[in-house]
């Protein structure tokens, strides 16, 4: 039976664009995490906190060292050169030639294509996410969206404190601050 926190939430059955749209940024890397352990891949990432400009560290089974890493924007707007200059700076740091970059909204402008070739960044923007998630078998996409929408999909995650937010007001509008105000200041624009 349907509890009051699924009110308004609608059901999702399958992988679309739409579908991925709804998921808050933390449940957005989590479904990257999964889709490459489902892919094979043993994954480390960072709980919560300053990520070092990755999120996800793959590993092939039985290599101790990383064969690449990858960055996840959950944005509602396209990732500029800037953010994948930043990966590259990470990839080069961990003396690694893979990197592979999620944006749920894209990129934006050639130069951020042309530089992500030259330094080994593959680039999926969301319906590329989506149309790898459905290359797999039937299982492990029902898997993976039994995972992402399981619960609270929507509402945010605090970068700091890895708690779900609360939706505040103030006197310039609705926000989403952190459950663990005042010790915790994080706050996140409404709209996000």
């Amino acid at each position: 039976m349907p509890t009051a926190t699924d009110a308004g939430k609608p059901e999702i059955n399958s992988w679309t664009l739409d579908a991925l749209k709804l998921l808050e940024w933390k449940r957005f890397e989590l479904l990257c995490v999964r889709y490459y352990e489902a892919m094979g891949f043993t994954v480390k990432t960072v709980p919560h906190g300053p990520d070092g400009g990755i999120d996800a560290t793959l590993y092939k089974a039985g290599i101790a060292t990383p064969v690449a890493v990858v960055q996840c924007k959950a944005w509602n707007r396209p990732v500029k050169v800037e953010q994948v200059r930043a990966l590259a700076g990470v990839m080069h740091e961990h003396k690694l030639r893979r990197g592979v970059f999620w944006s749920r909204s894209g990129y934006l402008g050639r130069p951020v294509r042309d530089f992500a070739e030259r330094v080994g960044i593959l680039l999926l923007d969301g319906e590329d996410i989506v149309e790898r998630i459905r290359a797999l078998d039937q299982y492990k996409q029902e898997m993976l969206l039994a995972q992402a929408f399981k619960g609270d999909y929507r509402t945010p995650t605090c970068v700091a404190c890895g708690v779900k937010m609360v939706e505040r007001q103030s006197k310039n509008g609705p926000f989403w601050g952190c459950a663990n105000y005042p010790s915790c200041r994080t706050t996140l624009p409404r709209a996000a």
